[in-house]
């Protein structure tokens, strides 16, 4: 049945996504992009990897033109694809570095210098409370999250409107430490220690 229901709302959340005008877009961006700055300037000198976005995806590439932020380094997801154990590593990028067509054709560094990221920012088709995600159903992120050897914090980003009001986290979940929205940060974010 849960499995229903994310199918179900992974579609509607697309469809609603697909539908934003260019402007509501644009100022749900800056908003969320605010939130994630200013939750960002307290972490320590670390790596965050954010993501290139597709589909409506909030766009999240201003953060590396963010003065505030100069502290921290830079990473773009990379789909290794190893059968059953196809998971995502990092590579590290900056400003102005040149990008290369990657899997799905989304771009990834075009330099493979890869590195292990301290935050992840990843991105929800669709969220409730508890910190649980929707993703595209592919299980990327959980296939990594599963084999990254150390410790990462790891923050959702999503459009207000991607919010689901039931709760669907299933056992095998694993939960977000927060989640950053145009309206709001919901969740407590405590940066790494090293």
């Amino acid at each position: 049945m849960v499995r229903y229901m994310k199918t179900q709302w992974r579609q509607r959340a697309l469809e609603a996504r697909a539908q934003r005008d260019p402007n509501s877009y644009t100022q749900s961006c800056n908003a969320l992009l605010q939130h994630l700055s200013t939750l960002l300037q307290s972490a320590p000198r670390c790596t965050v990897a954010l993501y290139y976005p597709v589909r409506g995806e909030p766009d999240l590439l201003p953060l590396l033109n963010d003065s505030s932020l100069k502290h921290l380094s830079w990473a773009l997801p990379v789909c290794v694809d190893q059968g059953d154990d196809a998971h995502l590593a990092f590579h590290a990028h900056e400003a102005g570095a040149p990008l290369a067509p990657g899997r799905y054709g989304i771009p990834v560094p075009a330099k493979a210098q890869e590195v292990q990221p301290q935050i992840l920012l990843i991105p929800c088709v669709g969220f409730d409370r508890s910190g649980a995600r929707l993703g595209y159903g592919a299980g990327w992120y959980d296939r990594t999250l599963a084999r990254l050897a150390a410790p990462v914090q790891t923050i959702g980003v999503a459009f207000s409107d991607a919010e689901i009001s039931q709760p669907f986290a299933q056992a095998h979940d694993r939960l977000l430490d927060c989640i950053v929205t145009d309206r709001e940060v919901i969740g407590e974010f405590r940066p790494p220690v090293f």
